[in-house]
This record gives C-alpha cells, structure tokens and sequence, in this order.
C-alpha cells in the first residue's frame, strides 16, 4: 500500500483546516513516501502504544491525540518524549493525529457518540463547518430527551452505553430534558452552554466546576476525558478496513488510565 495514498485518505476525510487554531494534527512524523503494511491505531501516543507498536511489526500509527503538542526544545533520549521519537524513527514508525479536526467532521467524533449514546443531534455547541448536507457540524452536540431524567438516572445510562468503569455526577436538583455533550475535554464551554440546559455530559471538570454549576441549577456528568473519545479506535478500524483491505491493522485494546479504589 502507498503511504502517501493513506495520508491524503486521512486528510480528505478530517481536513486540517476543521482543526481548531490552538491544535497539532496531520502528518507529524516520518516520511510522505514509502510502503505501508500494518498501522497501530490509539488515543495516546504514548510509551505503551510506541512499544506495542514496535512490537506488532507496525509501520504507521495514527492517534486521536497530536503526538507532538506542546513545543518541543530537545530531542534526545534523556526524556521521555525525545525516547519516543527516537525509537519511532528508528523503528521506521510514521505517525498521524486527527484531533479536532475529527470531532467537528461529518460522521467525526460527536455524531459517533450522539449515535452510541442513541440521541438525535439537534446542533452543534461550536460550529466550524457545513456538512455536504446542508447541516452545522463541529465540537459536541445538543440534544432534547425523550422524557424526564433525574441525573442519577443519566449518568447510569451513559456509564452503560459508553462501557465505563466508573463515572462521576454532579446533580443540580432539576429534571433533565435537556442535554450539551462534548467528547474530551469540555469545560472551556461551562461559561457559554445556553440557560436551558439541564445537564452537561463531558470530562475533565474540577471540583469548582461543579460547584457553581450546581448552584445554578445545572447538573454535571463527568464520563472522562477517555471515556467519550476511546471509540475513535474501533470507528477508524473500521473505516480503513472497508477502504483499504489489504492494511493489517492493530487495534489498541482500551485501557483507561485512571483506576478507582
């Protein structure tokens, strides 16, 4: 398989410019030529996914979460990042990131949820495009239960489609009609989610998060950073295999981070 004929598949498919302005995705490491047999795919590019990649003979690794984010000063192997590129080149291991620019595309991130958590996308909490359809697309979603729901009620529901391990709500005492959900990180939109939400579904919120939420009558359920987002690795699995048959592909088995004593 041509590398360079993957690399513009992936980026016709989540186009950099969906991206938002503060992220690093596309092609981020390696050469554009070259032959392609066996692609790694994860969330995290870290030391576990660069080993196990290494160690599944693969020759490609696309991540959800840009590989190389923060400015790096040094490339060497006393640190941990500068380890990971060197043994990445060394081992000939190309690598590509679709971040946002996958969680505001057409069939991207939030449909992908809006679709497991079984809602209707009734719009989108920041537009960024048009899809071929006529319709908003961009970062998370809204959208209006079918009934009531008491929070309690919601975070088990979604603990359960989401298949995690743990989840945490914070309830703001009112009957849930409706919803903002946001993969990932989410609480940049707390101070912009319109005055007739009832409950925001995202991850990584702080204790003061939730407590002026829940003062202002606005429950939150936070299902963590990984557990809205580790469906990119069996949705792309997916996808490729039906677009390109003769990639071996690796599926990185999920594994949350964090443990819960």
């Amino acid at each position: 398989m041509d590398k360079e004929q993957f690399i513009q598949f992936l980026e016709d498919f989540a186009p950099k410019n969906l991206a938002e302005e503060w992220d690093n995705v596309g092609f981020l490491l390696g050469k554009r030529e070259g032959e392609l047999k066996r692609v790694y795919i994860c969330l995290d590019v870290d030391a576990y996914s660069v080993d196990t990649a290494i160690e599944e003979g693969c020759d490609f690794i696309l991540s959800h979460h840009p590989f190389i984010f923060k400015g790096m000063k040094s490339v060497t192997g006393e640190n941990v990042s500068g380890k990971k590129v060197i043994s990445l080149i060394e081992n000939r291991i190309s690598v590509f990131s679709m971040h946002t620019n996958f969680d505001s595309v057409e069939k991207g991130m939030a449909d992908l949820l809006a679709e497991i958590l079984g809602w209707k996308k009734e719009g989108v909490m920041e537009e960024v495009c048009v899809s071929s359809s006529g319709k908003a697309e961009g970062i998370g979603f809204f959208t209006h239960l079918e009934k009531e729901w008491s929070c309690k009620e919601l975070a088990e529901y979604v603990k359960e489609k989401c298949k995690l391990p743990y989840i945490e709500y914070f309830d703001g005492g009112r009957k849930i009609r409706k919803l903002a959900v946001c993969p990932g990180s989410g609480r940049s939109f707390l101070s912009t989610l319109p005055v007739d939400v009832d409950a925001y579904i995202s991850g990584d919120f702080g204790h003061h998060d939730a407590i002026d939420s829940m003062e202002k009558g606005l429950s939150l359920i936070n299902a963590g950073h990984y557990g809205l987002e580790h469906f990119f690795v069996p949705y792309m699995q997916s996808l490729i295999c039906r677009q390109f048959p003769e990639i071996e592909i690796v599926q990185e088995k999920t594994r949350f981070p964090g443990k819960i004593l």
